[in-house]
């Protein structure tokens, strides 16, 4: 299965969720903690899941309960607190949302060996989803934790050859 996940590819992925719920959501978060995944159960009730291609293959996925989802897009499309959005909003927000994540943190790791190409991403949603992955990629699950101590994770599952 190869050598474990270093800290220098996890650490722009951290940061590029920081800074993009910070510019898109303006929500300041915190890392929580990071754990490696048993399993291929998700951490929320809507997942964005995109793939990487490259140098460095895997998925990385951002997993929200349902609340925090509908917060987090309300808040990135500027719309009133009390506005329901509809599931196909949600979805669209949490896709823009693992986009740009996944965009900067290959932004910042453009320059090391850890490079890779993004796909479309991917929806998945209701409660209790699983995404597979294959059983060569090292799994690690970070959790944030906004000021309110709602949390979500980010999944990045990958291989580096």
């Amino acid at each position: 299965m190869g050598s474990p996940l270093k800290i220098e590819l996890i650490s722009p992925f951290i940061e590029a969720t920081k800074e993009t719920f910070s510019t898109m959501v303006s929500m300041d978060l915190r890392r929580k903690e990071v754990f490696i995944k048993q399993g291929f159960d998700m951490y929320g009730d809507t997942s964005g899941i995109i793939g990487l291609s490259g140098t460095t293959t895997g998925t990385c996925a951002l997993s929200l309960p349902a609340d925090l989802a509908q917060d987090s897009v309300r808040a990135m499309l500027m719309t009133p607190d009390d506005e329901i959005l509809s599931e196909s909003e949600t979805r669209d927000g949490v896709g823009e949302l693992i986009n740009m994540i996944a965009g900067g943190a290959k932004t910042k790791l453009s320059s090391t060996q850890y490079k890779f190409n993004i796909t479309l991403p991917t929806i998945i949603s209701g409660g209790k989803h699983e995404v597979f992955h294959r059983s060569s990629a090292h799994c690690v699950v970070v959790v944030f934790e906004n000021i309110n101590n709602k949390t979500f994770a980010l999944d990045i599952c990958v291989s580096v050859k």
